[in-house]
């Protein structure tokens, strides 16, 4: 037996030991646990394709914009962008817009439109003008106007039409 001078009570070793190694074997039984949970599989995300011309501007603003209202308005949806011809960075105008505006975006280079990217969308929004393309199929599409002519009219007129998707996205998914 230890007494302990400021608490003034006796345990045992071996009992504080034991209480010890219940405790861990608990924590290492829900690690366990938790760890089977997390093998199970959970449905990805229904996915929205926003399609520009290079990748690089009008789509990364759609899909940023996109994936903060959605998470906003509690929406089970994630946004992508992709380009038909992609250019090889981010536009300069789109990255400077989105960072004043405090939008998180991803940083990865501009990626083409797959088949798979439109086979296995909920939606695909072009955003352009656009040149005409099988791969857009019957995609939802909008005109606006380019970042580098104006970030502000560019990304107002953007998330204009994002919120329309928003507001369908939102009709059909509760009545379900």
């Amino acid at each position: 037996m230890v007494r302990h001078p400021v608490l003034e009570f006796r345990f045992s070793i071996p009992v504080l030991l034991s209480h010890w190694a219940g405790v861990l074997m608990l924590t290492l039984t829900a690690q366990a646990g938790l760890a089977q949970v997390a093998k199970h599989k959970t449905p990805p995300q229904p996915t929205i394709v926003f399609v520009c011309e290079h990748g690089a501007a009008k789509s990364v603003i759609a899909a940023a914009w996109f994936n903060k209202l959605a998470a906003e308005q509690h929406l089970p949806f994630r946004a992508i962008a992709r380009g038909l011809t992609p250019q090889d960075d981010l536009s300069e105008s789109a990255v400077a817009g989105l960072r004043r505006d405090g939008i998180a975006f991803p940083s990865d280079k501009p990626l083409p439109l797959t088949e798979s990217d439109a086979r296995n969308a909920a939606r695909v929004v072009a955003l352009g003008p656009l040149s005409t393309t099988p791969a857009l199929g019957n995609a939802d599409s909008f005109d606006v106007p380019a970042p580098k002519d104006g970030y502000n009219q560019s990304r107002d007129a953007i998330v204009s039409h994002v919120n329309a998707v928003l507001k369908d996205l939102r009709e059909h998914w509760r009545a379900r």
